[in-house]
């Protein structure tokens, strides 16, 4: 047995030591006859290249070359290391040779499709110039017409990435044919979108210049007048007298006057000074990765789910999730159809395993938040728990690259345009998880109530719902009046003329004004009285009477709640609930935004009569439970993630908001001031003296309760020898503030002694 494995190891070493011609050529530079091959060389080396120098040069190196060149061509450089490899393989290593294959192949299809393409470049001068840079070779490949090369050399390089990674290839022409169908259609739609803006600001300058023309205005300047067209009722007749002498159907001076009231209509800005719209952000190859994280992370933890849609937003991602199934395996007595157990040939009853399935419960998903938070290295994680008006759970993960979502890409859409034609407030909020635009009506809202911390985007969201305001809505159908205690954040817009007054800086003068725009609210219900009319839409309806002043809209913005609840509360309080109760149907409407949604700023009154709020980021549960009555606002990302809620929208919407710049601001203002359109009515927002204040009869209340709670303080001390504060709170019911206060009463009045150092001791009644 030693002699037979001696044997083999002797035959295995001589199987993997090297060839004898390997040997052979290492030991020949050291050999006798190479010693005598180099003094050859050297002896009868000049003799031979002085005798063969004319025809290796002039003769045989030109030959060799021109045909070298006219047959492949420059592509003799890439072959030639080619085939120098391949042979270097197929001698020293066969089987790597064999276990490569894909990529010799692959490798030949791209020297074949380099061919081609340089047989499709004719050279300067010489061979080059006739039979190209690929030669005669290349000339084949590419077949001579472009549109047939370059099909030949893409199919070609298309065929080496095949046969190198057959499954990369066919998922990337999948999604090469996807992309490609998509920008297909965006494309399309862009151009369809470009062709019928074009043909509507063409209609609209047409009826400009058939306007500047003469064709008629009202006698007086009127927002809200619609001139009938000729044919119907009430439309307008010009006697023709004038026509033959050439002159106007209206006067000269009337034309003239038509002219001017035209030419001074106030004109809406157009949408340049804007940043360009976004596009919405599209499916990816990293959306197709979270979703399987999320599976693998679910079904880890033993929770079977299935990532049914992704709809990719501009800072979060949704992600649909079916539930699956929970399967449990039990076994389980046979029986027959009679009921008896069925027996082995042992006698003993046979067993079987039967699998029950149940749906994995929702709350089993919502409860691997947190480990779905740390498998994909979230921030933070969303969970809808299920999606409002569909069978999924719905996860918002967000994105590693956020996009700023512009004014521009909400305003252009058709959900806004819709909205402005049909004479509303369109207000522009931003894009949802999915990429759709959110536009509301403000008319419907019918107030708005913002709350955030600093630095959220709160002031941002109040600039941008401004500007898509006063970029739609002419002067003349809305008035705006801006509340700005912190003196910087609403004062760039001085000078607009939608404004009823200047920006309201002055904490002080800020009640004065709230009570001036409940004075006018009460004005506009006499006068919606006087017409008949249940609220300012049926009294732009009924086409009030030129002698009839018009009722514009009135939005009324404060970006600071809490500075101005600390001045006057209860006056700040009652005035703001009075208005948000009864200004809807008068054309008053109410955005009011605070960066500490404390209860004692965001009280209960102010929350019953603003239904519709947005929450920007804030700190705790307790945040956001007293602006949205639910939790999910403390775990928004900031810089303009909010929640949305509305009375059409049961649970708060999540929307990315609109960010407008601080250069697109001066360039909307300047267009503003550069026009003078027709004076607007003024508007009377200095209170009514005689009238009484807001709080003088809660003030009266307070003041005959205290009354009482005096006299009944009084009998207590009567009653006792010894009186303490918490012996008034438990015989009053009352608090522990008041409580004090009865007992300093009660002290200055000599009822009871003076108090000691220790608060909450016993005083002896005198």
């Amino acid at each position: 047995m030693p002699r037979a494995r001696q044997a083999t190891r002797r035959a295995r070493r001589r199987r993997w030591s090297q060839p004898p011609w390997l040997r052979a050529l290492w030991r020949f530079p050291f050999s006798w006859w190479a010693w005598v091959a180099l003094a050859v060389l050297v002896l009868l080396g000049p003799l031979a290249l002085a005798w063969g120098r004319p025809f290796l040069v002039d003769q045989a190196y030109p030959a060799a070359r021109d045909a070298t060149l006219r047959l492949v061509g420059l592509g003799i450089f890439p072959l030639g290391t080619w085939l120098l490899a391949l042979a270097l393989a197929a001698r020293l290593r066969p089987q790597a040779l064999q276990a490569g294959w894909r990529w010799w192949l692959a490798s030949a299809l791209l020297l074949a499709a380099l061919q081609g393409a340089l047989g499709a470049v004719h050279g300067p001068t010489g061979v080059m110039a006739q039979a190209t840079l690929g030669g005669m070779a290349g000339q084949a490949v590419w077949g001579g017409a472009l549109p047939r090369g370059a099909a030949t050399v893409a199919l070609l390089c298309i065929l080496a990435a095949l046969v190198l990674q057959p499954r990369w290839t066919a998922r990337g022409g999948l999604a090469g044919t996807r992309w490609g169908l998509v920008g297909s259609i965006r494309l399309l739609r862009w151009t369809l979108r470009t062709c019928w803006s074009a043909l509507h600001l063409l209609g609209r300058k047409r009826a400009e210049a058939w306007a500047l023309a003469g064709r008629g205005a009202p006698e007086e300047y009127d927002p809200f007048f619609e001139e009938p067209q000729e044919g119907q009722a009430g439309a307008p007749h010009h006697p023709p007298h004038g026509a033959e002498s050439g002159a106007s159907p209206l006067g000269d001076g009337a034309a003239a006057s038509a002219r001017r009231l035209v030419a001074q209509r106030w004109k809406l800005p157009t949408l340049d000074f804007l940043e360009p719209p976004v596009m919405p952000p599209a499916l990816s190859q990293e959306h197709e990765e979270v979703a399987q994280q999320i599976e693998e992370a679910l079904g880890h933890h033993g929770v079977e789910v299935s990532v049914e849609q992704i709809k990719p937003g501009p800072t979060v991602t949704l992600y649909g999730l079916a539930p699956g199934w929970v399967r449990r395996r039990r076994e389980m007595k046979e029986r027959d159809h009679r009921g008896n157990l069925r027996l082995n040939h042992r006698g003993r009853p046979l067993i079987s395993e039967v699998e029950d399935q149940t749906r994995v419960k929702v709350d089993s998903i919502v409860a691997r938040e947190k480990d779905l938070a740390l498998a994909l290295a979230a921030p933070s994680l969303r969970i809808q728990a299920p999606v409002p008006g569909e069978s999924v759970v719905g996860i918002e993960v967000p994105n590693r690259d956020p996009l700023v979502v512009t004014l521009r890409s909400v305003i252009e859409t058709p959900e806004f345009r819709s909205i402005a034609r049909k004479g509303g407030l369109p207000l522009a909020l931003g894009l949802g998880p999915g990429g759709d635009p959110v536009a509301v009506d403000l008319r419907s809202l019918p107030h708005l109530l913002v709350a955030g911390t600093t630095g959220s985007g709160k002031s941002v969201c109040l600039n941008a719902l401004i500007v898509a305001l006063a970029s739609q809505v002419p002067p003349e159908r809305l008035r705006l009046l801006l509340v700005d205690p912190k003196r910087v954040e609403l004062t760039p817009f001085n000078g607009l003329p939608h404004l009823v007054v200047p920006v309201v800086v002055d904490v002080d003068r800020v009640v004065r004004v709230l009570k001036g725009m409940l004075k006018e609210m009460f004005r506009r219900y006499r006068c919606l009285e006087e017409a008949g009319a249940r609220n300012i839409e049926a009294y732009h309806r009924q086409g009030h009477g030129r002698g009839q002043e018009p009722m514009p809209y009135v939005v009324v913005a404060v970006d600071e709640l809490a500075d101005i609840m600390m001045a006057a509360p209860y006056e700040v309080e009652q005035t703001l609930c009075r208005l948000a109760q009864l200004g809807r149907a008068t054309g008053i409407h109410l955005v009011v935004a605070t960066q500490r949604p404390s209860v004692d700023v965001v009280t209960g009154l102010i929350k019953a009569n603003f239904p519709s709020r947005i929450s920007f980021a804030v700190v705790s549960q307790v945040d956001s439970r007293t602006i949205l009555d639910s939790v999910g606002a403390e775990r928004l990302l900031g810089k303009g993630d909010m929640l949305f809620l509305s009375t059409e929208t049961p649970r708060p919407q999540r929307i990315q908001g609109v960010y407008v710049s601080d250069e697109e601001i001066p360039d909307f203002m300047q267009f503003w001031r550069s026009q003078s359109g027709p004076p607007l009515p003024p508007m009377d927002l200095e209170p009514d003296p005689s009238a009484p204040l807001p709080g003088s009869a809660r003030q009266e209340e307070m003041a005959a309760d205290e009354d009482d709670l005096v006299e009944k303080a009084r009998e207590l001390a009567a009653r006792y020898k010894r009186v303490s504060t918490s012996l008034l709170q438990r015989r009053l019911r009352i608090g522990y503030p008041r409580a004090a206060r009865l007992m300093d009463r009660l002290e200055d009045e000599g009822i009871v002694a003076p108090g000691t150092a220790e608060a909450g001791k016993p005083r002896d009644v005198l």
